[in-house]
């Protein structure tokens, strides 16, 4: 009898590990029939999703010209501001130069 016993339980283990592969199978081929029905929606989803964002992206883009414009005139009027300084500099400096030259 202990040997029937035996063999009983190495039989249904047998048919256990069968059945949890048989049942992986299964579950695979279910997970990618699923994934195949859903691929249009999800490309349609996708679509959409990017057609809303669109204006947003657009407005985006829109708005960082115009900082970026509002920045370049920002430097532009610095280096201009500057340029004046410069000259202005040097404007004083050759006229006490041309002062001190005259006191010799």
């Amino acid at each position: 009898m202990a040997l029937k016993a035996k063999t009983i339980k190495k039989k249904a283990r047998k048919i256990a590990k069968n059945a949890v592969a048989e049942g992986e199978k299964a579950v695979k081929k279910a997970v990618k029939q699923i994934s195949k029905a859903a691929a249009p929606k999800v490309k349609e989803l996708k679509k959409a999703v990017a057609k809303a964002a669109a204006p947003k992206v657009k407005a985006l883009k829109k708005q960082a010209g115009k900082l970026q414009d509002a920045a370049g005139k920002q430097l532009a009027k610095g280096v201009k501001e500057a340029k004046k300084m410069v000259k202005e500099t040097l404007e004083a400096s050759s006229k006490q130069l041309a002062k001190a030259a005259k006191k010799m």
